[in-house]
């Protein structure tokens, strides 16, 4: 028997056909585009969601030949903090402003006025423009007539799952970012939705992630090749399921992924405002935990900035960082091209070089990148160490897990062995393990990671490196307080 996983990203839609024995049988992908039709605003149209969900899950049944009868279950991971306006029938109303939409500053600003220490006591979270809860606030306040259709709001995996099963659901790991939920009763916060003047039931019930909350219906299974009455689970958010998917099922584990953004998440049994506003909180797939997440915005996504301004390709760039010393030579990157996050976030934060002089060449400041990153990752393992959540083992991922370069200055900046997950397409294979267990495939989350999750080398950390690495940690750790009234000066 297989499950299928499907991740809803940003940029494109991942499909994974999982076996009971826990190996990818196969995998798809299906892109979009982005639409930014005024300053600030970022959307997506649903429809193309859709159509690549049904390439990808056609995709992968085609690719390995697994009778569609042989698949017992679906889940769906997907992007946090979108907000699909439904009407009640599922059809959406209009573009889908995703969680790069930023239009919402000015209702913020009116609902942490009105509501900041109830969005806070239950939601454990500050409102910001990334918030699904700030998207709502927005059309409540200027777009009445696609608020007056609208039926339910829904999060784009969630509105996925509609058009699969005709069932209106959320579910709690996805539901936990939105800055609208109880994150202690794990269910949508009524005091936060009555201070705002939101009606209770703009959104739809939040299950547990295994849970199966519908059936595939006869007309989706006949656009995605799926048997009808295939169970489908409520799944969950792509960094919940991205935990799941990289092992993060037990205290004591950390999982760093530097992919376009930079993520660093962790286990907890519970969670409060311990880390207000410097961590984010989450409910974690296995049903009553939880997960905690710290971030940089460009952590990849640096050294993509990077290698368009510098030409080469990364081989040829992180060839030239591997030439300089560690630390290099006093120079230090900020990687805050779109604003800083964890543990200061700040939009009005901007990245750059310091302690620039005539002796660092270009291989200076490819390191300088590479290492700045990593320091801005530490400060979210801090943070875990502050909330009462020791570290005792490191796995790393993405794209930043490729590159020896990389992997050797995690491992020296964090003072930690690391290991190297060959696991690919966490929050896909995190969808998939939710399918196995909710559907009774496999008959726990442990056991379904021992199964499905791969290791590569470990990377033995240098404690004379990291002792100079912890030096020049402290100093970048001064550099954000230094600058932050300058910042916001701009």
């Amino acid at each position: 028997m297989h499950v299928i996983g499907i991740d809803l990203g940003t940029s494109s839609t991942k499909t994974i056909l999982l076996s009971d024995e826990g190996e990818v049988v196969a995998t798809a992908s299906a892109g979009y585009p982005l639409h930014k039709p005024k300053p600030g605003w970022v959307e997506q149209e649903s429809a193309d969601w859709w159509k690549a969900l049904c390439q990808t899950v056609r995709s992968v049944l085609d690719e390995s030949g697994v009778s569609n009868s042989d698949i017992k279950g679906v889940a769906l991971s997907g992007q946090l903090n979108g907000a699909v306006f439904s009407d009640e029938k599922g059809n959406a109303l209009g573009r889908v402003p995703i969680w790069l939409d930023h239009r919402s500053q000015a209702e913020c600003d009116w609902a942490n006025e009105r509501a900041e220490d109830v969005i806070r006591r239950h939601a454990c979270q500050s409102l910001s423009p990334v918030s699904t809860l700030a998207k709502v606030v927005w059309v409540y306040k200027n777009d009445l007539d696609r608020l007056n259709r609208t039926h339910h709001v829904l999060l784009p995996k969630d509105w996925l799952r509609y058009q699969l099963t005709e069932t209106f659901a959320a579910d709690v790991t996805d539901s936990s970012v939105t800055a609208a939920f109880d994150m202690a009763r794990r269910e949508w916060s009524g005091e936060i939705l009555d201070a705002l003047e939101i009606r209770q039931d703009i959104f739809p019930k939040a299950y547990e992630s295994p849970e199966v909350v519908g059936t595939v219906t006869a007309g989706a299974a006949d656009e995605t090749g799926l048997t009808e009455g295939t169970p489908v689970c409520a799944g969950g958010g792509d960094v919940p399921c991205m935990v799941v998917g990289g092992g993060v099922v037990a205290p004591g584990i950390a999982n760093v992924g530097i992919g376009t953004a930079g993520k660093v998440t962790t286990f907890a049994e519970s969670v409060s405002d311990a880390a207000y506003n410097q961590l984010w909180p989450m409910c974690h797939p296995m049903p009553g935990k939880y997960a905690w997440l710290g971030c940089t915005f460009t952590g990849g996504g640096s050294m993509v900035w990077c290698r368009e301004q510098f030409g080469g390709t990364f081989d040829e760039l992180t060839a030239l960082g591997a030439e300089v010393p560690a630390g290099s030579e006093g120079l230090f990157f900020m990687p805050w091209l779109e604003g800083a996050a964890t543990p200061h976030p700040d939009a009005h934060a901007r990245g750059g070089f310091i302690g620039l002089t005539l002796r660092h060449t270009k291989g200076h400041m490819v390191r300088a990148l590479m290492e700045g990153v990593v320091y801005d990752l530490h400060q979210s393992l801090d943070c875990f160490e502050n909330v009462g959540l020791p570290i005792d083992e490191i796995y790393i991922g993405e794209g930043g897990s490729r590159s020896a370069l990389w992997r050797d200055i995690q491992a020296n900046v964090f003072g930690r062995d690391v290991k190297v997950l060959e696991t690919e397409d966490l929050s896909a294979n995190g969808a998939a393990i939710i399918a196995g267990v909710g559907t009774g495939l496999f008959p726990d989350f442990e056991t379904a990671c021992d199964l499905t999750i791969r290791f590569g080398e470990t990377v033995r950390f240098n404690a004379e490196l990291h002792a100079q690495y912890d030096s020049s940690y402290r100093r970048y750790c001064e550099l954000y307080p230094a600058l932050k009234e300058w910042f916001g000066n701009g």
